[in-house]
């Protein structure tokens, strides 16, 4: 009874007055009774110990194989999307009404210069950005058999219906990828697109040598084209690319009608690019300035004179888009086309295309190119989101090396270095299967309980462990055998029950954050540590109970 006495001596010294005398009973008379229950507890452990060590490692090893069900979660709008916030108000909404077929997948491509604060608004960083988008544009991945290109599986706004079956299928070769990209505002801007059409008697048709006013005035005495001609000035396709200015007018194949051709004189950038760009259509395809160039600067008029930064980005369909785009179609009857074999498609085409955009531009090149697709994120998601194994072994095998140091004596009967390994053992398996129990009940892993919790759970956790084997070590001269952990857990008990419920608290109290990557995170160590602290405390007892009593 000395606790109960030293409880009520500090009560009453740190409410001398405040609190009447009757009132220090009933912690005290609590915190006899809870230890009494813990002293019962303990004796019960110490007759059934190898019965309540066999079940505690069976009910960890049961709950650990939960882990074998466990999902990791690697998309940004399932983990950090606020539950009933706006945002996510709108983006069911937007699924809703659209359909989840009608998202796109977004590739960028960044450049910068290599010395800070230096302007890219010049032709020569332009034409290392063209060299840069070719390049990727250009990327061909072979899978199923077949060859996927980005004229194939790009985002495309719709093509029209055309009544004329000829300028209907060359509509449809040539209708171009939506590219936001600051080199639409020049001719090199149709390099891009990849299509082409043949007529008899003309070259093939692309964008960088189509005229669409032109095209229409040659063949309108052949065809009946009026829908057409009220499509494009709709659309106010005008010359589309061959109108525009060129980034290098010495190009043998810059038009002869680029406004600079007979000039030869290079264009003043920041004035073209001023107020955004355009794709082949003035009136639905207008670019923003800040979709194209960071880091602008501006005269006190508002002109803009100078950026640190040109980004180019290619839309792409969703999986689901590019399933049904095929679907049927004859370049896909023989492999069984599905949608998961579209998304491994698109996803292999992304990865292509950062690899070559990032090695287009030499190393000693004055810009260098960041390329970063939605495929790259989810790489990297995943490739955090995985456990390290050397490093999580790692970690263990040290703090098992320091339990074991920390508790071993050169007196053998004194020495406690196996008792500390087993319970490090013990708080690893307890965490494995607090974390198994989150798996079974369908909580999502990510990166941080992946990549943070079992360790914070070991570090917490084994402090028990320390707490415990001290314990039986300072256990009272002529403490019967049969009594040895009733004593421990009456000294011990209620700081290592306090510690664990305070920690099970607080983590459940964050549970209430709505952020879904947050939530998942206090709930998981509350889970490792309600077994940690309840099963692994039992058996460490046993495990100790089984160890030399110490001479008295």
């Amino acid at each position: 009874m000395s606790d109960v006495v030293v409880s009520a001596v500090c009560l009453r010294l740190l409410f001398p007055f405040q609190t009447p005398v009757g009132s220090l009973k009933a912690p005290v008379w609590l915190r006899a009774y809870f230890q009494g229950l813990l002293f019962s507890l303990g004796c019960r452990i110490q007759r059934h110990c190898g019965k309540v060590l066999f079940l505690g490692l069976l009910v960890f090893g049961a709950l650990a194989l939960g882990l074998r069900v466990a999902i990791i979660e690697t998309d940004l709008e399932q983990l950090w999307v606020e539950v009933g916030s706006r945002v996510n108000q709108e983006l069911h909404y937007t699924k809703e009404k659209l359909g989840e077929e009608a998202a796109y997948t977004s590739q960028m491509l960044i450049q910068t210069a290599r010395r800070d604060g230096e302007n890219v608004l010049t032709p020569e960083a332009l034409g290392l950005h063209l060299q840069a988008a070719l390049s990727a544009s250009k990327v061909q991945v072979s899978l199923y058999g077949k060859s996927w290109d980005l004229n194939k599986i790009c985002y495309k706004s719709g093509v029209p219906l055309i009544e004329n079956g000829m300028i209907e299928r060359m509509i449809e070769k040539l209708f171009p990828c939506v590219i936001l990209t600051p080199l639409d505002c020049f001719w090199e801007g149709a390099k891009l697109q990849g299509g082409s059409a043949y007529l008899p008697g003309r070259p093939d048709i692309q964008w960088t040598n189509l005229d669409p006013e032109q095209l229409l005035e040659e063949l309108g005495p052949f065809a009946s084209l009026e829908s057409f001609r009220e499509l494009l000035d709709k659309a106010q396709v005008g010359q589309a690319y061959v109108g525009r200015p060129c980034l290098h007018p010495d190009d043998l194949h810059c038009p002869a009608s680029a406004p600079n051709h007979q000039s030869r004189q290079p264009p003043n950038v920041a004035k073209e690019l001023s107020g955004g760009c355009h794709g082949f259509s003035y009136k639905f395809m207008r670019w923003q300035e800040e979709l194209l160039l960071g880091g602008m600067t501006r005269d006190p008029q508002g002109q803009l004179l100078s950026a640190e930064a040109l980004q180019s980005t290619f839309l792409l369909m969703s999986p689901r888009q590019l399933y049904e785009h095929f679907r049927g179609d004859y370049q896909t009857h023989d492999i069984g086309w599905s949608e998961e074999q579209a998304g491994a498609v698109l996803q292999a085409w992304q990865r292509r295309f950062v690899q070559l955009a990032q090695e287009a531009l030499a190393e000693n090149a004055t810009q260098q190119i960041h390329a970063f697709s939605a495929t790259t994120l989810d790489d990297i998601l995943r490739a955090f989101s995985e456990v390290s194994t050397a490093r999580l072994v790692g970690g263990y095998l040290l703090m098992l090396a320091y339990a074991c140091l920390t508790m071993l004596r050169w007196d053998c009967a004194q020495s406690q270095g196996t008792v500390g390994l087993a319970g490090v053992l013990l708080v690893a398996l307890a965490v494995a299967s607090g974390l198994g129990l989150c798996a079974l009940l369908g909580l999502a892993f990510n990166a941080a309980t992946t990549q943070v919790l079992p360790f914070l759970a070991l570090g917490i956790g084994v402090d028990d462990v320390f707490l415990l084997a001290h314990a039986f070590t300072e256990a009272p001269p002529g403490t019967p055998l049969q009594e040895r952990t009733g004593e421990c857990l009456q000294r011990t008990g209620t700081s290592v029950a306090l510690t664990s419920i305070n920690n099970m608290v607080a983590f459940f109290m964050a549970a209430l954050v709505p952020i879904p990557a947050l939530r998942a995170f206090s709930l998981q160590p509350s889970s490792a540590w309600t077994c940690t602290g309840a099963t692994a405390s039992a058996s460490m007892c046993c495990a100790a109970s089984l160890a030399p009593a110490p001479p008295e």
